[in-house]
Order: C-alpha cells, then structure tokens, then sequence
C-alpha cells in the first residue's frame, strides 16, 4: 500500500506516513494530533507537499508517524478548487488539465 494513494472522503486533509513522497516537508513547531475514525490518533511530525505526477502535487500533506497508507482527502481537493466525481473509480479534475 506504500504506492497506492486512496481517495477518502472521510478525512479532513491529506496525509502519508511515508517519507519518500514528500518534494518538501516542513517540521511542526505545536502537537498535532490526527484522531481516526476508530479513536486511534497518529502524531504529526511534518507538513509538506507531495507530487504524485507531473500533473498533481498536493499541498499541506500531513506526515503521520506510523500512517500505513496514503490519503487525499476530497473535502481537502475541494477546497483547492478541484472538481471530485465519481464514476466507476474515483476521477478528479480541476482548474489543471492531469491524469489520476
């Protein structure tokens, strides 16, 4: 699942527990929490911006100690001003022209 990035529309904001993806990651100076739909909480230890491809980065991604999967979070892209739709997968598009 280190390579997967699921589409949740659940979450709040974007996050990864995996290093490799970040093209810059900022430390945080407070205590953030991230609280899961089971209570669980993970720690997060940066915030930075991640490039899936060419054609998408995703800004003010959470590195979360221990996250074993990565999310994009739809209220996060809608806010940025993209466009989420489904058909039969999850397809984004926004103000940029990219494959997902």
């Amino acid at each position: 699942m280190e390579d997967v990035w699921i589409m949740d529309s659940g979450c709040s904001r974007h996050m990864t527990g995996h290093r490799k993806w970040f093209s810059s990651l900022n430390p945080v100076s407070t205590k953030e929490y991230i609280t899961f739909g089971d209570n669980g909480q993970g720690k997060v230890m940066g915030v930075g911006s991640v490039s899936l491809s060419a054609k998408l980065s995703l800004r003010e991604v959470a590195f979360v100690r221990n996250l074993g999967f990565n999310l994009v979070s739809v209220s996060q892209l809608l806010d940025e001003g993209f466009e989420v739709f489904r058909v039969d997968l999850t397809s984004v598009s926004g103000p940029r022209a990219f494959g997902c």
